[in-house]
């Protein structure tokens, strides 16, 4: 009889969950992360791992290696003791903060750079930045801050630039883009 009213009690409990559906799965992000206009679920997920931390490196021979598809917490140093790969695309304010990443994506294609703070963004390759082709911020959301997109060249090492001041430490992440809703 035990057993029988366990099991019940089980699924009443468990009722809640089974029918909130996606609503469930909205209501376990943070506050402030619902309203990016892209997917960014992925991202998100990713952003709420643990991961390695690193110091960003500060010239271009000791740029730190970090791995396409994994969070990084980045550690950043003072603009004026770093050798920027190439000029940023705005004028930074007094106290800045920067670092130099190497990274490589396996093919050509569209990429995302997503930060957990609002560092400028440069992805360099071969001294020459490369464009954006998309961008979007959130100041609400604790795990996901910019999302910058690009068109990578695979195999081989790129640069990413961070400068700004939006803090001493970031959480820097590299993924493939989503298609975009048709």
């Amino acid at each position: 009889m035990h057993l029988r009213l366990a099991l019940l009690l089980s699924v009443l409990l468990a009722s809640p969950a089974i029918f909130a559906g996606d609503a469930a799965a909205d209501a376990a992000l943070p506050a402030g992360c619902e309203a990016f206009a892209r997917d960014v679920s992925g991202e998100l997920a990713a952003m709420g791992t643990p991961s390695p931390a690193v110091t960003a490196g500060g010239s271009g021979g000791e740029a730190v290696r970090i791995a396409a598809g994994r969070r990084h917490d980045v550690g950043l140093r003072p603009l004026g003791e770093v050798a920027l790969a190439a000029e940023p695309g705005k004028a930074m304010p007094a106290g800045a903060m920067a670092g130099l990443l190497v990274f490589q994506v396996p093919a050509d294609g569209r990429y995302r750079v997503s930060l957990g703070t609002a560092h400028w963004v440069d992805v360099v390759d071969g001294g020459r930045v490369l464009a954006s082709l998309d961008h979007e911020g959130q100041r609400g959301c604790p795990l996901l801050r910019k999302v910058v997109e690009f068109e990578l060249p695979g195999g081989r090492d790129l640069v990413l630039q961070l400068v700004g001041g939006a803090g001493a430490a970031t959480a820097v992440l590299v993924t493939p883009s989503a298609p975009a809703a048709k």
